[in-house]
């Protein structure tokens, strides 16, 4: 049984409960919803120390159990867990600085340990004398966190710059987080207070945006479920879904509210679970709704009999079958969030989804530019880092807003730099694998893209991807199975997803599924669909089908006309696919050259 925890006061012991709901508190806030591996670390050795094993934290237990490093990692050659934790006191310490300086109480990472301690808090009518030179009237909350935040941006300007600076080079951004002294650390100490007339002639401070964030979605299991068999089934069916959910860390934070805080408290999103039993069956209902408002996102149901979620294997298919819905890229969040007014961090992203859909060049420079300002000013935010990989790496294949540069060396820089900030993050070595692939570094890059699979192995856009650069390599016959579990999981799928699925389906002699594909991508007008529409074309024998194809093409990628082979090569294609191409495109009337 969980314990009371001594606080660092010496006063009687803390209850764990107390302990959670603070925990839940702080991983709630801005500083540490954006920031994944904090909040898991943070959340491991809490719980290890409400559970009495304290003396077991140590670096390679955190760095395997909270961080999903290998059995054979070797503290000393991956200095992760030191690295992380440095980052975390640095959190701790903002966050007790600004939204939790009046918490009942305070969690620190003493330095040189991994043992977190607790501490109560008091808080008299007056501000203690420590924090202001003579008594003043309580500020108003938006003028102390504006106070909190002035300190707190000067130490982030130096390493905001550095980034800046870094990413127009063409290198990275500084691996770690922002760099603070001693006295840095420390809640800021106001200067002396005016006399009372001069109070009201200040002017407030220019406010300083909030860092970039990530929506929330709390996940709530509605209702006293009073049937013991129902609530194991309703809280296996949570557990699966937030585990799937959570993996899409850069679109989104899901979290499950303690005891203390209301399911709309933080949070963007609630998802609520209903159950209920009808005879020997249960019934489900699950509805996502907006913290702000209630208005209604999406809901679906379902029943299930008893036997049949007995062991846990439906239960947990059916969990990941609606988090995969939710939570993937072009899905119901997605398409819910396309419509709303966003905040910077998460617009910027969805800006960068929004071109991958329909590969617009306008879209293109509008989500780079949005990116590039973002990681300037928040260069911790590891998800601008891994869109912005990607949308460079476009920049090389597609020839999109080309500016001056190595845009694969800018690539693998963003790239690089998102791994480091988040090696827990599938869409991180997504963007790896791009980037090295378009580099020829093709083993390296279908190891990041084996690697972005075992972290999500729910995203139909990783597994697309992945499937894409096996058909690329002339190995479609591995890429078939990815692209047509990808196309099955996503509705709202970038037209993309097809049009490798027919090449895939073309290259391996599947010649139904081809048929089945060209249908599907007969009206799309990006520069490889009518590469395939050109292919499928001349595959049927449908001579007007082909000329107008390769008309469209002629006209968006004039570098086809003139050099094909160039062309795809520039796409990543390989010298074997690219001959079965222009082959196909040959016999019907095209040179290949």
């Amino acid at each position: 049984m969980i314990q009371g925890v001594a606080g660092r006061d010496g006063s009687e012991p803390i209850a764990p409960e107390d302990i959670r709901a603070q925990l839940d508190r702080v991983l709630a806030s801005d500083i540490f919803r954006s920031a994944p591996q904090l909040t898991a670390f943070l959340s491991y050795v809490v719980e290890q120390a409400l559970a009495g094993r304290a003396s077991e934290l140590k670096g390679y237990t955190i760095a395997v159990e909270a961080f999903g490093r290998p059995a054979d990692f070797d503290p000393q050659s991956d200095p992760i867990v030191r690295v992380e934790a440095g980052r975390l006191r640095k959190a701790l310490n903002l966050y007790f600085a600004a939204e939790g300086v009046r918490d009942p109480l305070r969690i620190t990472i003493p330095v040189g340990a991994y043992v977190p301690n607790f501490t109560r808090c008091g808080f008299p009518e007056q501000e203690p004398a420590a924090l202001a030179v003579e008594p003043a009237p309580p500020a108003p909350a938006a003028a102390r966190r504006g106070r909190v935040w002035a300190y707190v941006a000067l130490a982030l300007v130096l390493s905001v710059a550095a980034a800046f600076m870094a990413w127009h080079r063409g290198g990275p951004a500084p691996e770690s987080s922002v760099a603070m002294s001693s006295a840095d650390t420390q809640t800021p100490r106001p200067a002396a207070s005016s006399l009372p007339e001069q109070s009201a002639s200040v002017q407030p401070a220019e406010p300083i945006p909030a860092p970039a964030s990530l929506p929330v979605v709390a996940v709530v299991i509605a209702g006293d479920i009073v049937d013991p068999a129902v609530e194991d089934a309703a809280r296996l069916f949570m557990r699966h879904l937030v585990d799937t959910m959570a993996r899409f860390d850069d679109l989104l934070v899901v979290k499950s509210p303690g005891p203390a805080l209301r399911p709309e408290e933080g949070a963007d999103y609630v998802l609520t679970l209903n159950t209920s039993r009808a005879g020997d069956n249960i019934e489900g209902f699950v509805r996502l709704s907006a913290a702000k408002d209630g208005r209604v996102v999406w809901t679906t149901s379902g029943a299930r009999s008893l036997a049949a979620v007995s062991d846990g294997t439906e239960l947990r298919q059916l969990a990941q079958s609606v988090a995969i819905r939710l939570a993937q890229p072009f899905g119901i969040l997605h398409a819910d969030l396309r419509l709303a007014t966003l905040p910077p961090g998460i617009a910027c992203i969805y800006q960068a989804l929004n071109f991958r859909r329909h590969m617009k060049a306008d879209d293109h420079l509008a989500a780079r530019n949005c990116l590039d300002a973002l990681v300037a000013r928040d260069p911790d935010f590891h998800p601008a880092w891994s869109h912005l990989a990607l949308l460079t790496a476009d920049e090389y294949a597609s020839g999109l807003n080309a500016r001056s540069g190595s845009p694969l060396d800018r690539a693998l820089a963003a790239a690089v730099t998102a791994v480091r900030l988040a090696p827990a993050s599938a869409r991180a070595h997504q963007a790896l694998m791009e980037a090295q692939f378009l580099r020829g570094m093709t083993e390296e890059a279908l190891k990041s893209g084996r690697e972005a699979l075992t972290r999500n192995p729910y995203d139909p856009d990783i597994m697309a991807d992945l499937g894409a650069r096996y058909v690329q390599l002339d190995r479609a016959a591995e890429g078939l199975p990815l692209l047509e579990r990808a196309v099955a999981l996503s509705n709202g799928r970038p037209s993309w997803y097809d049009v490798f699925l027919y090449f895939a389906a073309y290259l391996t002699g599947a010649n139904k599924l081809a048929d089945n594909q060209a249908s599907l991508i007969k009206g799309e007008e990006t520069p490889l669909a009518l590469v395939a529409r050109a292919v499928a074309s001349a595959a049927a024998d449908d001579r007007d089908g082909l000329e107008e194809a390769l008309r469209m093409l002629g006209q968006a990628e004039p570098l086809f006309a003139l050099d094909a082979r160039l062309f795809l090569t520039r796409k990543g294609f390989s010298s074997p696919v690219i001959d079965r191409i222009l082959a196909a495109l040959g016999q019907a009337g095209l040179q290949p050259r």
